[in-house]
């Protein structure tokens, strides 16, 4: 295990509090709210690197489940489990580190390859999403529903969104890895 510096320690801890406060503005839509955490879930681990973002997500989700109100509307605690759109939290953590590793490989990239990439992973992150909410609501809270209507559900709504914030994300960390090498 990599040790970590004082100052990774400090980018992990900012880029948890900026993941917790993307949360706080959640426009109720449905079981799964939107809210700007896609974005940071897109730019953190792609300018931290893989292991500091991972990280930095995970103690996010840790923080949540241990019961502070981090997660969507101010909410918290380990019955956030069986809540359908912590499915989406879980696929952050686990796609943290391909974006990590896009954002550390893929230095240079045009825009269009950039987002393209950002809008992949978040297709990733939306079969984990949706598969856990398809369990959790058909098993777990016995609200019966379709996979084809969570699909339809999630990717009509949401998908033109996160096709922005993933865009918006990518001019970002080009920008700053413009910066950086000035």
């Amino acid at each position: 295990m990599k040790k970590l510096s004082t100052t990774d320690m400090t980018q992990i801890a900012l880029s948890t509090a900026m993941l917790s406060l993307s949360a706080f503005i959640a426009i109720p839509i449905g079981p799964v709210p939107v809210t700007l955490q896609v974005f940071f879930f897109l730019i953190i681990p792609a300018l931290l690197g893989p292991y500091k973002g991972t990280i930095a997500l995970s103690l996010y989700v840790l923080l949540g489940l241990l019961g502070l109100p981090v997660f969507a509307g101010g909410s918290g605690g380990f019955q956030s489990i069986l809540s359908p759109s912590f499915g989406y939290l879980l696929g952050q953590v686990i796609l943290a580190p391909l974006v990590g590793y896009i954002g550390t490989k893929k230095k240079g990239a045009s825009m269009i390859h950039l987002t393209s990439y950002m809008v992949a992973v978040i297709m990733l992150l939306y079969v984990v999403g949706m598969s856990y909410q398809y369990w959790v609501m058909n098993t777990v809270l016995s609200t019966p529903i379709s996979f084809q209507a969570i699909v339809a559900g999630n990717v009509f709504v949401f998908l033109p969104l996160d096709i922005l914030k993933a865009s918006t994300a990518a001019i970002i960390y080009n920008r700053i890895h413009v910066l950086i090498a000035a």
